[in-house]
């Protein structure tokens, strides 16, 4: 008989478990998860679960599953995966044409830097060859050629 109890009291809590908690994590199985969020940080793509700055990417959710078929499920998936397909190939020209106009811009800088050096040393050698009356105007040329080589390239 002391057995027979012993094994009752063992059970109640297991009863009482499948009766109060089993419903909530079934629940809470099917409640969708929270947000995704993709984090590009110092050039490492990331996934977490927090925003990570302006530059943070947030992920979709897939809808709990409704029952539907696979074939209509695979179906979503691959039409989801081609749609984030197109938008990374996008995002990836659009990084190609800002560092293509970078690029350009620093070739750009780069040229008009040269220029302005070889008319800085072009000064200075007029300002060496100046005679006595052409000297002083020669000074302020190469001057200001310097001045400008400064602001523009430094």
């Amino acid at each position: 008989m002391t057995s027979a109890v012993s094994a009752r009291h063992l059970a109640a809590p297991a009863v009482f478990f499948l009766n109060r908690f089993l419903p909530l994590l079934l629940l809470a199985c099917s409640i969708p998860s929270h947000a995704a969020y993709k984090c590009k940080i110092d050039g490492t793509l990331t996934y977490t679960d927090r925003p990570c700055g302006s530059e943070s990417l947030t992920l979709p959710v897939a809808p709990a599953s409704r029952g539907g078929t696979s074939e209509d499920s695979l179906h979503r998936e691959r039409t989801e995966i081609a749609r984030l397909q197109r938008l990374r190939e996008q995002r990836e020209r659009q990084d190609q044409q800002i560092r293509d106009l970078a690029a350009r811009g620093a070739a750009a800088r780069e040229r008009k830097c040269r220029s302005l050096s070889l008319q800085l040393r072009w000064r200075e050698e007029d300002l060496r060859d100046a005679t006595l009356k052409e000297e002083h105007k020669a000074r302020v040329r190469a001057r200001r050629a310097a001045e400008k080589l400064a602001q523009e390239c430094q």
